[in-house]
Order: C-alpha cells, then structure tokens, then sequence
C-alpha cells in the first residue's frame, strides 16, 4: 500500500526531491548544484509490521528497562502534549495504546548471532584494522566536547547487495573509552540478512559496551522504545522512492538525533513539515552516553565477509563524480553541551578514511549554498582489496 505525502518546501523535510537542474553554483571547487525547490514526494508502506501494545513492545524486556516509564514525547518537543501532530497525520498506523513493531522474527533470530547482524567494535576506528570485512569514510568531530545530538538530510540510493553484506549511511554518536564505549547510530540501510530484501530502509544501531554483551539493529535485542503509531516512521520502514545515478532529482532523509536535557533519553527524530517523534534510547541503557556524547561521525560503513568483494556505498560511485551521481550528506548539525543546534564548521571536523580512495572516499569543502548549507559527498563502488 503506498501513501501519498505533500510535502511543502520547509527547513526541515524527510524524503525530498530536489531539483537539481539549475546552475552550479559559481566557486568551480564545489560539487553541489544549486536548486530551488523541493517537490511532492511518497511515501512506501511496509505490511510487515505487527501492532504492539506500547507497554509491551521488545525494549521492556531488558532488565535495565524493568522500572521504565515510556517517554511519550521528549520535554522538548513545540507540539501541545498529546496532539497527534507531534506523531504526525496517521494515515497507516497503530490504533492508540499500540506501535509498530517490524515482524521479521525469523530473520531477526537468525540474525542475532551473525556478524553482520552483531557488529564488533570496529565501529570505533582504532578497531577497524583488526576486523577484516569492515570499512567506513566519515567525517568526524574534533572539538574536545560534550555533543548532545547531530542532524542530517541523506541521500537516499537503493544498492544491490548480497546476503551477509550491509551498507549503511548514517550518524554516529559515541563515548566512552574503547573497551566500554557506548555507541548509537543511525541512518538509512540495504542489509539482506537482517530484512531479507535489498531495499533500504531506516535502520538503527546500539551498544552500551563495546560490543561484548550488548549491540544490535533495531529491535533485534531491546532497547529502543518505539511510541510513534506509524508504520512509515518506525525502524525497518522502507525509504521511496530513491535517486538515480544522473539525476537531475535527488531525495533526501532528514534525520536527528536528540538527547532530551530532562531524562537523558535519545530521541530519533524524523524531520519533515515538522518534528515527528519516532522513539528512543533510554538514559538507562548507557554508561558513557548518559551523559552525552564525545564524537559525533557522519558518513557510510560497509561489511562483507573476506571471501566476497565489498558492497557498495553511498550512490555506488566515488564522490569525484559530483552530486548528481554521488552519495552526499546536506544541511549537516551538531548539537553542542548548551543543546544549540549549530551548522558543523570546517576546523571543527576531519575526514577519516580506513580504505583506498578507489574504493570509497570522502569529500568535503564546507558551505554549499543556502539550500544545502554544511554539506559533503561521500561512497563508491566497493570492491576487492579496499583495505589501506
């Protein structure tokens, strides 16, 4: 079943197209196309989710979650408290007291055991050497500080992967020193294994100890606590349509991560017309982000086992070939210990690259223009041999 959502050019948007087929934008050394509107877009439903009872839904059963009362809107939300516009219109949802919860079990069983399923801690880079299979091009933070959350409007590609293959293009947040970090990221992703299909999808990702006890997509272990009643913003919900390669149009999924300043919870936000309040990691399941995050990465991660050749990333095309064909990031924010939102600065970030240049790569020059502000383009086609 599909929806069909208008959406109105607006600072924040959730899967827009953009028009790219004006002017470059004058400075020769920039990769983006100025454009001037952003169009109607729709949505497409997935049918394999299951209506939960909130109070019932997987993130209850950790233990760490045994005394929780859910969190049905974060303290700073604008909308009046209650008002299904902070859940925005339901048009394919739960009934009330319900969530919708992704019902691939099967899959999900499976999956909890595989690598591709359980990442380890080469999440964090000074573990990437020595966990073959992965590999990541981000643009990382440097200032010495407590981030409170990070923002990004992302483009939305379909990829053709295999099974026990995923890429990813996401926004991390991290603390923690490596053998305990805590880590949450999310994005939108192609991972076969874990949906049985290639289409991509919002996707989550936590762990509270570097891997070792905790860590998981989605709702694959509990943890987060889904309350919006939608199905189209909950994890696992497919992104459509997406870009083609030489486009003149480009869609984008804007995405936020917040830590509410009251309960220390972090909210996933998907940014449209308005703020639509999807869920949560609880305060309680952490150590280190409790209390905020030290890095914040924007960019992709990719995994496949060291007998297959590397998925792509991004559009599939290495940045070099511009925005019309490459993966790119826009209107890329950070939230800093005062919990303002800022446009990220050149001098406050760096590249970080743990592969060859021909596999995948990272390029970033800071503004772009008005309409896309802090921007970067990133990806490529993968391959055989993309270790440094």
């Amino acid at each position: 079943m599909d929806l069909i959502v208008f959406v109105i050019l607006s600072l924040c948007i959730t899967y827009c197209k953009i028009d790219a087929r004006n002017n470059s934008l004058q400075d020769g050394g920039h990769h983006f196309i100025r454009s001037d509107s952003l169009m109607k877009i729709q949505h497409q439903l997935d049918s394999n989710f299951d209506c939960v009872d909130i109070y019932k839904q997987p993130a209850l059963q950790n233990p760490l979650l045994k005394n929780h009362k859910i969190q049905l809107y974060p303290t700073f939300a604008n909308n009046i408290m209650g008002s299904k516009l902070s859940y925005g219109k339901i048009v394919d949802g739960c009934s009330v007291g319900k969530v919708p919860i992704y019902n691939r079990r099967k899959i999900y069983q499976k999956n909890i055991t595989n690598s591709s399923s359980r990442l380890q801690t080469d999440d964090f880079q000074q573990y990437s050497k020595s966990s073959p299979g992965y590999h990541s091009v981000t643009l990382d933070t440097t200032r010495n500080m407590i981030f409170h959350g990070a923002s990004a409007g992302i483009g939305a590609y379909d990829l053709s992967l295999q099974a026990n293959q995923y890429s990813m293009s996401s926004i991390w947040l991290e603390n923690g020193p490596p053998m305990e970090f805590n880590s949450i990221k999310v994005g939108l992703g192609v991972h076969p294994s874990l949906y049985g299909d290639s289409q991509l999808r919002l996707t989550g990702h936590w762990t509270a100890d570097s891997y070792k006890k905790t860590g998981c997509f989605n709702i694959v272990c509990p943890g987060f606590v889904q309350v919006n009643p939608n199905k189209e913003y909950a994890l696992g919900s497919v992104s459509h349509p997406t870009s083609s390669i030489g486009s003149t149009s480009k869609y984008i999924g804007y995405i936020k991560i917040k830590q509410d300043q009251t309960t220390g919870h972090w909210w996933l936000i998907i940014q449209t017309t308005e703020s639509i309040y999807a869920g949560y990691w609880p305060k309680e399941l952490f150590t280190h982000l409790s209390k905020g995050a030290s890095l914040i990465r924007f960019g992709g991660q990719t995994y496949a086992p060291s007998n297959m050749d590397s998925p792509p990333m991004g559009s599939g095309r290495l940045p070099r070939e511009k925005f019309r064909n490459s993966g790119f990031m826009v209107l890329v924010k950070i939230i800093n210990s005062e919990y303002n939102e800022f446009d990220i600065k050149p001098e406050d970030v760096k590249r970080y690259t743990d592969t060859n240049s021909d596999c995948y790569d990272l390029w970033y020059k800071g503004y772009e223009g008005s309409q896309y502000k802090q921007a970067f383009l990133y990806g490529g086609p993968g391959g055989r041999n993309c270790d440094i």
